[in-house]
C-alpha cells in the first residue's frame, strides 16, 4: 500500500467517525489502524484485545438491529449498514487474532 492510499484511508475513516460520531466506532477504527501498522500482538495483550474486539463487534451488531428496527431515513440507514459491516469485520479481525495466539504465530 502506498503512502497516498494509507493518507487517503485515513481520510476516509476521519469521515465515518465524524458521520457516526460514536465513541467505540473511534476506538475500533483506531485499533483496525494500529494493527494493519503493527500486526504483531503479543499473546497476553491479544487476549485482551480478542476481548475488547468481541465486545466492540456485540455493541455494533446491536446498533446494527436497532437502525433496522427502530430509526427510519437516510441517516439511519447509512449508520445501520455502517454497525452490519463493521460488526462483521471486527468479528472476523477477532477470529484472526485468535487463530494467531493459538497457532503461535
Amino acid at each position: 500500500m502506498t503512502v497516498i492510499d494509507q493518507v487517503s484511508e485515513l481520510t476516509e475513516f476521519n469521515e465515518l467517525k465524524e458521520f457516526m460520531n460514536d465513541p467505540d466506532l473511534d476506538e475500533a477504527l483506531d485499533l483496525i489502524v494500529k494493527l494493519i501498522s503493527k500486526p504483531d500482538v503479543p499473546s497476553m495483550k491479544a487476549l485482551e484485545l480478542i476481548v475488547k474486539l468481541q465486545a466492540l463487534s456485540a455493541k455494533f451488531a446491536m446498533l446494527a438491529r436497532y437502525y433496522t428496527s427502530f430509526e427510519k431515513g437516510t441517516d439511519a440507514s447509512k449508520k445501520k449498514n455502517v454497525y452490519y459491516s463493521i460488526a462483521d469485520a471486527i468479528d472476523k479481525l477477532a477470529a484472526a487474532v485468535k487463530y494467531s495466539v493459538r497457532t503461535g504465530y
